[in-house]
């Protein structure tokens, strides 16, 4: 059982980063301030580096929990019986489907975190990788320990998936390009045929 303390600290600390995340969302990171995310949350400027370590810390929080999120969604559509190549094919599906959903505010991230750089950027990248990208890379490690695909490096692989999806993503947060499912799709299983073993 919790004690008082550290339930009103986790209070507080929810306050602080649901009017973050509001804020952020609406305005930006540049034209947020810390003290109208401490108003916000009935807190003061002094709670927020407490508990986030900066302005800085607190985005990257904001940006690791909604990545978090992001692989919690993938996962669990995941089919774990299915062959290895329509396993490739769910993940990266699930993957532009949580996208397209949740669009509006992973676009706001992604133009700001590569507008930022820094912890930020390094948060995106690290979680990506180890939490997101995590079930592509099983599914490769498998594909290729039982001799479905050809032994490779697994992160390697997996990046160059993620790499197709995203390099869509991108092209559209940033360059208004529609997104068509299919075609990401397509280069994908382009890229798993040439992965398959002879």
């Amino acid at each position: 059982m919790s004690s008082p303390t550290s339930s009103r600290e986790a209070e507080v600390r929810d306050r602080i980063f649901a009017s973050a995340l509001r804020h952020f969302s609406q305005k930006g990171y540049a034209a947020t301030s810390l003290r109208e995310i401490s108003d916000d949350a009935q807190t003061t400027k002094p709670m927020i580096y407490y508990y986030f370590g900066s302005k800085e810390g607190l985005y990257a929080s904001i940006v690791r929990e909604i990545l978090e999120e992001m692989a919690e969604g993938i996962r669990a559509q995941l089919p774990a019986e299915a062959p290895v190549t329509d396993q490739v094919m769910a993940f990266c599906e699930r993957y532009l489907d949580h996208f397209l959903q949740q669009e509006e505010i992973i676009a706001l991230v992604l133009r700001e975190v590569f507008g930022l750089g820094g912890v930020p950027m390094a948060e995106f990248s690290q979680t990506l990788g180890d939490r997101v990208r995590q079930p592509l890379d099983t599914i490769i490690a498998f594909g290729m320990e039982s001799g479905v695909l050809r032994r490779d490096g697994v992160a390697t692989c997996a990046t160059a998936v993620t790499g197709i999806l995203n390099m869509f993503i991108l092209a559209h947060v940033f360059g208004g390009a529609e997104i068509d499912k299919a075609t990401p799709l397509r280069q994908v299983r382009y890229y798993l045929q040439g992965l398959r073993s002879a």
